[in-house]
């Protein structure tokens, strides 16, 4: 009977993984078509000057943000969660009065940071140039609604009112091109920092709708109890908060490092490479902060059944993503021609190589939420250090050793290095271990996606496309079978769309 009980709990713990992780993937998907197309229309109005003044805005922006909400967006979700999961109403509430007051203290600061820099900031982003400096000043609202709507995200995500927030998400994406298209097609390049504005202020109007409804708003920035009682949301914060800033800086020392050993063609691909596969592991990842690292920090006390979960998480992660990759690995050259342009074909053997890193990331992502979920940011920032030294001395050497392609061998080489060094530290400092089932699936999967990759980078006429569908075929066999043999999931779907075709 409890064995009976304990398959159901599974099931059912399968089922909410995958569906929650299809309607996230489903919204990343058509916010990626809007962006495309946005983009599209976008390089036709302001041009490729235009694109860089508003890159050099956006990369300024981020930096105030993420060094002035105190990683407040992401350390809400802890507390609140932990709140929901033990049905204390009184301190739910007060957790989210903390957390509308602190966000709007960073707020705040963050927009008086804006205007008091914004001289500074137009020096730095523009090379030296002052003639920025009012922009910044205007830009300094944009900080404001970001950092209210940070505060708000992380509270919708700790209620894990997911749906609201998939649905948040995709009316931004719609709303961001209704804003900027037709200023940028009235204004041109003036149009810039209006849109910015706007764009932020639609996202917090949206978030807050949602958030609202669940929470009507309340904050006490002068009440020194629930600033006190912050404290520790903060210090949580402010590790992650240093983790991204770290993380942010591997990114760019490889590439100034390019630049300057290789040239800006190299960089350009690199990036363009990079991102490709950054955008294909969102479809599986997105839903990971937004469901699962919410549901894994309400059980942060209990090993047992943090195991199970982050097991779950990982055996679904690997499964969906495996055969992504090896549809992104036999398809990349007709992607490129989509998304990109000629040019960039130089890019395809390095992001192919790259793309398996995502394999292994599927296992490590759920593992590295343990130490956040624990509240334990020092053993995150270790891990997080660990990885990004390596990855930046591991795309280094693999430059100088074989140019471009090699450095995706060294992003996934990295990931190895990171499932290894992560699971040392937090199988030490919480006993954690991966299933038989997760290793098994891996064992699968990895053969196939390097078949597809061997396929793709060494056969060539009707046999690469042969082999390479072949593989799509197998690994997709193996993760619809070893899906249905866990969860109902795929069958109710399947009998839904049944239903919906009959009608």
């Amino acid at each position: 009977m409890d064995k009976d009980r304990a398959d159901k709990d599974n099931s059912r713990q399968y089922d909410r993984i995958m569906k929650n992780t299809g309607l996230f993937g489903v919204i990343q998907g058509l916010m990626l078509v809007i962006n495309i197309v946005r983009n599209k229309f976008v390089a036709k109005l302001i041009g490729t000057a235009g694109f860089g003044i508003n890159e050099s805005f956006n990369r300024s922006l981020n930096f105030i943000k993420s060094t002035t909400d105190l990683g407040l967006p992401f350390s809400a979700v802890r507390s609140v969660s932990e709140c929901m999961e033990d049905d204390r109403a009184g301190q739910l509430a007060e957790s989210i009065l903390v957390t509308r007051t602190w966000a709007f203290i960073t707020a705040l600061s963050g927009a008086l940071l804006c205007v008091l820099l914004s001289g500074v900031f137009s020096l730095w982003a523009f090379d030296g140039d002052r003639l920025y400096t009012l922009s910044f000043m205007l830009l300094s609202p944009s900080v404001f609604f970001s950092a209210i709507t940070g505060g708000e995200m992380a509270i919708l995500k700790g209620l894990r009112l997911l749906r609201q927030i998939a649905v948040s998400q995709l009316a931004v994406a719609i709303l961001t091109c209704c804003i900027s298209i037709p200023l940028f097609f009235h204004y041109g390049v003036k149009g810039l920092v209006p849109s910015i504005v706007l764009v932020s202020l639609a996202t917090a109007v949206v978030t807050c709708c949602y958030s609202f409804k669940a929470f009507p708003y309340r904050i006490s920035p002068f009440s020194k109890s629930v600033i006190r009682k912050g404290f520790g949301m903060i210090r949580i914060g402010v590790y992650f908060m240093v983790t991204s800033f770290f993380s942010s800086g591997a990114f760019a020392i490889i590439a100034n490092w390019l630049m300057n050993n290789g040239n800006a063609d190299v960089t350009g691909k690199y990036g363009a490479g990079y991102q490709m596969v950054a955008w294909l592991g969102m479809f599986v990842f997105a839903a990971m902060e937004s469901d699962y690292f919410p549901r894994l920090s309400s059980v942060n006390g209990d090993n047992a059944r943090v195991t199970e979960m982050v097991n779950s998480q990982a055996e679904v992660a690997l499964l969906l993503m495996s055969p992504m990759v090896v549809g992104f690995i036999v398809f990349l050259g007709p992607i490129v021609h989509i998304l990109l342009t000629e040019k960039f074909m130089d890019a395809v053997p390095m992001a192919s190589l790259a793309a398996i890193n995502l394999i292994f990331k599927s296992m490590t992502q759920p593992m590295a939420y343990i130490a956040l979920a624990k509240g334990d940011s020092r053993t995150f920032l270790l891990q997080e250090l660990l990885y990004d030294a390596f990855f930046v001395a591991a795309v280094i050497l693999a430059y100088k050793w074989g140019g471009l392609d090699m450095t995706g061998l060294a992003i996934t080489v990295a990931a190895v290095f990171d499932i290894v060094s992560v699971g040392t530290i937090t199988g030490k400092r919480y006993g954690f271990r991966f299933s038989g089932q997760v290793l098994k699936m891996l064992l699968l999967q990895v053969p196939v996606v390097c078949l597809a990759l061997f396929s793709a980078m060494c056969l060539d006429g009707p046999w690469r496309w042969i082999a390479g569908c072949a593989m799509l075929a197998a690994s997709a066999w193996i993760s619809i079978y070893m899906l249905g043999k866990y969860s109902d999931y795929l069958s109710v779907l399947k009998q839904k769309i049944r239903n919906k075709l009959r009608l």
